[in-house]
């Protein structure tokens, strides 16, 4: 019987069906909660079970990378692997990849000084967004709306951590109806796509801040940017690719390597979980 191991830190509603997906298939699942286990990083032996395949699912964005780091050089296969989750993990290493491969993705500038930072949103234009190089949830995303508001967020992101101090600085794009796309990458198909759609007077459209979602229909144009995107992040894994939709057409503006998927299960009738089961299955092939 093929083992899975879903490594996580909290068994949320998507972690669950995962688990009754894996059953479903006749395979089984092994729970590892990320704070019961040590890994010997020196080549002894550590109490991790021992599993056919893992599927990473932690939410601690560094711990979630360490285990899938150690994994795999004890020779173990991590969806997603470490290269690609260590890119999608940080919005300025995604950017990268998304330019590099010429997929086209907002405008955004780096800064480490706020007058660097103010001299950069003078070449962007107000209004600007500036983010968090790491972090979920749309949390501590900003809408920069003239030089005071600029100044005075980054003064105040001085007194936070390092990663706050990395200034993130993006041009905004107006959101054609307030929405935005969210499709879900299963190896090489995209598989479904909801339309997150921001409540009033809301900049940001993540469900986790009262988004609604919609069932989107997965054009030629939507699966052949969500396909590109997820390859240049690292390709052969599951992904949930952002784009947006403004004057300019659509733009790819994160991609996200532990993606949820409990509001798209409801409002499109697919089956995700079960067709990232079956995709994780066949890696063990």
């Amino acid at each position: 019987m093929v083992t899975v191991g879903l490594i996580c830190d909290r068994v949320r509603w998507d972690e669950k069906e995962l688990i009754k997906a894996v059953r479903r298939r006749g395979a089984k699942p092994l729970i590892i909660d990320q704070k019961n286990i040590f890994l010997d990083i020196t080549g002894g032996k550590d109490n991790i079970p021992e599993a056919d395949i893992y599927l990473q699912r932690s939410v601690s964005t560094l711990k979630g990378l360490y285990i899938s780091k150690i994994l795999e050089e004890k020779g173990c296969t991590v969806i997603n692997s470490f290269e690609s989750s260590r890119i999608c993990a940080d919005k300025l290493l995604t950017t990268l990849a998304l330019a590099k491969a010429g997929i086209p993705t907002p405008r955004t500038l780096i800064a480490f000084d706020i007058e660097s930072g103010l001299e950069a949103l003078e070449q962007l234009g107000y209004p600007a967004v500036i983010k968090p190089v790491i972090g979920s949830w749309g949390r501590f995303v900003a809408l920069l709306r003239d030089r005071q508001t600029a100044r005075s967020i980054m003064e105040e992101r001085t007194f936070m951590g390092a990663l706050y101090q990395t200034f993130y600085l993006q041009e905004y794009v107006e959101k054609i109806g307030k929405k935005d796309i969210r499709s879900f990458v299963v190896g090489d198909r995209v598989v479904a796509a909801i339309y997150r759609i921001a409540v009033k007077d809301e900049l940001r459209t993540n469900t986790a801040l009262g988004g609604r979602a919609e069932a989107c229909q997965i054009t030629p144009e939507i699966e052949n940017l969500s396909l590109r995107a997820a390859e240049a992040v690292g390709g052969d894994g599951v992904y949930g690719v952002d784009i947006l939709i403004g004057d300019k057409g659509m733009m790819v503006n994160e991609v996200n390597h532990t993606v949820e998927f409990h509001t798209t299960v409801p409002v499109t009738g697919i089956d995700v979980p079960g067709l990232i089961i079956d995709y994780v299955l066949e890696r063990v092939k």
